[in-house]
């Protein structure tokens, strides 16, 4: 069976999840519920730089096609959006990996922004940072122990074997065709002992109390999504597999810590209201940064109907009436000490 057959159906419940709870509809707080305030970020100047251009939005020529999402400035601000929401998911950690006080090198692979190198960058200024990524989007000024390399994470890695002491990877989903090879990779570039962290979401949704419609437009742009990324084998929704590949691979002391993430500001606790919020307005793009390459390049659809579904589904997100969330792994695991590189 192959990996996308194997990834198609439903991802696992997990019971030991506490449900969220909805707060009140009428909360004056929620007023914010429209806002559509995008912060600006600054990223290198491309006019060296060669773009595809495709129904308004731009996207890598390194690769082309391999990778189904833009690289504009939008997108740039959503994925900055989206690094602050995990620092809010995790309390404002860059990781939750036991990397120690003194790491040497770390590899950030998929770097998009640059954002997570940069910060870990500054948090450790013992470490080497090295950030890839298939579009030279990077600021140009960075910590002097931060740079950034134009590498495709899906192709044979040329780091050497046994170089790195953490290797982070953040939301690759729809990028590799084969996370069995991209993980073992990261085993053979780590050191003896290094630690890796994935953290990876599922791309379908739920809730805990029965307000998701089983008729409804985000579960019919969720299923052309999710169904157009497995037909050109770049499986999106793989985030409930993975701790089961690093096992295999050989990885010790493995870990995985399941968030949830509300999609509107609609529970009652303060923080999940918060990241509710910034979720509501990361969505704002995110239909169509998700959506829009597969929607007309692999389903078909002209330009004018995948914005109308996205569209669509954006404002049905709006409704305070639809409690959905979607589930966040992230897999922390170590290479054994006793490990001194392998022989293939």
């Amino acid at each position: 069976m192959s990996q996308s057959e194997e990834n198609t159906g439903p991802a696992p419940e997990y019971p030991e999840l506490s449900p969220l709870e909805a707060g009140s509809s009428q909360d004056d707080s929620d007023e914010d519920y429209f806002s559509n305030d995008v912060s600006e970020t600054t990223s290198l100047n491309s006019s060296i730089l060669d773009y595809e251009y495709e129904n308004g939005r731009r996207y890598h020529r390194y690769r082309q096609g391999s990778y189904p999402m833009p690289n504009d400035e939008t997108e740039q601000d959503r994925l900055d959006m989206m690094h602050h929401i995990y620092l809010m998911m995790l309390d404002g950690k860059l990781h939750i990996a036991p990397i120690g006080d003194n790491p040497q090198k770390i590899l950030d692979v998929g770097t998009g922004t640059g954002i997570w190198a940069i910060d870990i960058a500054n948090e450790y200024p013992s470490a080497e940072v090295i950030g890839t990524d298939l579009s030279p989007i990077q600021p140009q000024w960075v910590p002097p122990n931060c740079r950034f390399e134009v590498d495709d994470a899906a192709s044979p890695w040329t780091f050497a074997p046994d170089s790195f002491d953490f290797i982070h990877s953040r939301h690759l989903s729809g990028a590799l065709a084969d996370w069995p090879e991209y993980i073992k990779q990261i085993y053979r570039a780590l050191k003896p002992g290094g630690w890796m962290q994935l953290s990876e979401y599922a791309t379908d949704v739920t809730s805990d109390d029965n307000s998701y419609p089983k008729e409804c437009t985000i579960r019919t742009y969720l299923h052309l999504m999710n169904s157009a990324a497995n037909k050109i084998g770049r499986v999106m929704n793989v985030a409930h597999t993975l701790k089961g590949i690093v096992d295999d691979v050989g990885f010790t002391n493995v870990s995985q810590k399941i968030l949830k993430l509300p999609w509107a500001p609609w529970p009652s606790d303060p923080k999940m209201k918060e990241l509710g919020r910034f979720t509501l307005l990361n969505c704002e793009t995110s239909f169509e940064a998700f959506g829009l390459a597969l929607l007309t390049r692999v389903v078909g659809m002209s330009a004018d109907e995948a914005l109308k579904l996205c569209q669509d589904a954006r404002k049905e997100l709006r409704n305070k009436k639809i409690h959905i969330y979607n589930l966040h792994h992230i897999i922390v695991a170590q290479k054994p000490l006793e490990d001194q590189g392998e022989d293939d």
